[in-house]
């Protein structure tokens, strides 16, 4: 314990040493949760086009009512499709003037499928709204009722997403260079002094990492606008089981790689790669099914799991998701110990 508790204050005297590493990692943790999490969800205000000089429809209350158009009304036809040639609007809603046609042509450059297929979205949310101008025979529904919108589903992905980074990237940077420059030589080798550098890194790394998400998380929240739920104790549970885990798998990748360049090429690709098969952004039952299965093998898609569950109040399977978590970290803290205790005889 003396070992352990010698290991920890040193590791917080450090970090405190270097404000600038701590800042970093906030403001790294604050751009992907304000700047990526933007762009998956989808633009906003997107200039939109709209001709309707008899006032026939309401598309232009309805569309701006879904946050996602602003609203241009043109009274010349053909100078609204000059702009759209333009490029100042991404698309343009042609009413037809007929009272007896009720007609809507949505006119689009058809240069960016992403914009078109988001203009798509926001038109569908307006014309299966209720709205007694367009009678079409279009109605949609779901199952369960949410409060959320797709902001805040990507967010508590990112979230995930974070843990994994946070983790990995603290752990390799402040094991490598000290188990290379044999900070712990002392203490690794007395008796049971692996166990202690390793759960006091363990300890040290958990607290700094998730310290580091939740102050981005206050300061993201509020500005953008995603919620955090209600559950706060779960949120602290989660994030702190989540940043474990990836950790205790960091320390692997680190007694293998052991360089600090290679270890980050790797995990930085291999956390991408995690984001985009793990479900936070896509359904897993919409990927192939190779996809899928690999979705299953790896964590980030239960700790996504759970973070939704405690945001959002989505359903989650909460203690297949802990237990799993729980397996992988006891998996990778006992590979990485047989490793080191392997390599021991270097320092």
């Amino acid at each position: 314990m003396h070992a352990v508790l010698a290991i920890i204050q040193k590791d917080l005297l450090q970090w405190t040493r270097r404000p600038l590493y701590f800042i970093a990692s906030v403001l790294m943790a604050i751009l992907i949760l304000v700047c990526v999490g933007g762009t998956m969800s989808g633009a906003d205000n997107m200039p939109f086009g709209l001709y309707d000089p008899a006032g026939i429809s309401d598309l232009s209350k309805n569309l701006t009512a879904t946050k996602r158009f602003k609203v241009n009304v043109y009274q010349n036809l053909e100078q609204a499709k000059r702009d759209l040639a333009d490029q100042n609007i991404v698309a343009l809603a042609n009413v037809s003037q007929d009272p007896l046609e009720d007609s809507v042509e949505i006119l689009t450059g058809g240069n960016n499928p992403l914009i078109d297929q988001q203009i798509s979205t926001g038109l569908l949310a307006v014309l299966t709204s209720g709205t007694d101008e367009l009678n079409l025979p279009i109605h949609s529904n779901s199952l369960v009722h949410v409060d959320f919108g797709l902001r805040d589903y990507i967010s508590a992905g990112l979230v995930a997403y974070l843990c994994y980074v946070l983790a990995s990237m603290n752990l390799g940077f402040s094991w490598i260079y000290e188990w290379m420059e044999k900070t712990y030589r002392q203490i690794v080798l007395a008796p049971q002094g692996l166990d202690a550098a390793i759960v006091a890194k363990m300890i040290t790394v958990t607290t700094e990492a998730s310290l580091v998400l939740w102050m981005a998380m206050a300061v993201t929240s509020p500005l953008v606008g995603y919620t955090l739920g209600h559950n706060l104790g779960g949120l602290i549970g989660v994030t702190i089981l989540s940043v474990f885990t990836f950790a205790s798998i960091g320390l692997c990748f680190a007694c293998v790689l052991k360089t600090i360049r290679v270890y980050t090429m790797t995990v930085t690709i291999l956390g991408v790669s995690l984001m985009f098969v793990s479900g936070i952004i896509s359904p897993i039952k919409a990927m192939s099914m190779w996809e899928q299965r690999l979705a299953y093998a790896l964590p980030m898609y239960y700790a996504a799991d759970m973070f939704k569950g405690v945001m959002l109040g989505t359903p989650a399977d909460f203690v297949r998701d802990i237990l799993l978590l729980l397996g992988w970290s006891i998996g990778g803290l006992l590979i990485a110990r047989g490793l080191l205790t392997r390599n021991k005889a270097t320092m």
